[in-house]
């Protein structure tokens, strides 16, 4: 049986309609459903503001992103705006460019959002 890193996803602080997730680990088709439950609980907080912290997530895949787009949807649908922040893992980079889902999930610099994911791939 596969082993997966375990997965950190919690509730933080909330301040001025601002709610603050901090998510850990590795997020993959196990752990992916332990982050959607923390992400339904977050976007049911009341905040108008979600920042779902990415800074010691090491790697995302597919399910991972799945979840993460399907919260972003709900978001929009109920005016809350969902953003990752600090996308240190050059893997996670990777996804988001790749997959071109990098302008809808990532907040913007300056704000405390992540640094620009280039769409250029470099070899090697």
């Amino acid at each position: 049986m596969l082993e997966t890193p375990p997965l950190a996803a919690a509730l933080q602080e909330r301040a001025d309609g601002h709610l603050k997730v901090a998510v850990s680990g590795e997020i993959d088709i196990l752990s992916a459903p332990q982050l959607r439950v923390t992400l339904d609980e977050a976007l049911s907080d009341g905040a108008r503001v979600v920042e779902v912290d990415f800074s010691g997530v090491e790697f995302c895949d597919c399910y991972g992103l799945g979840v993460l787009l399907d919260a972003r949807r709900r978001a929009t649908e109920q005016a809350i705006a969902l953003r990752l922040v600090r996308v240190t893992s050059p893997l996670v980079q990777r996804l988001l460019r790749r997959t071109g889902t990098a302008a809808a999930l990532l907040g913007p610099p300056g704000e405390g959002g992540s640094p620009k994911v280039h769409s250029s791939e470099r070899s090697g």
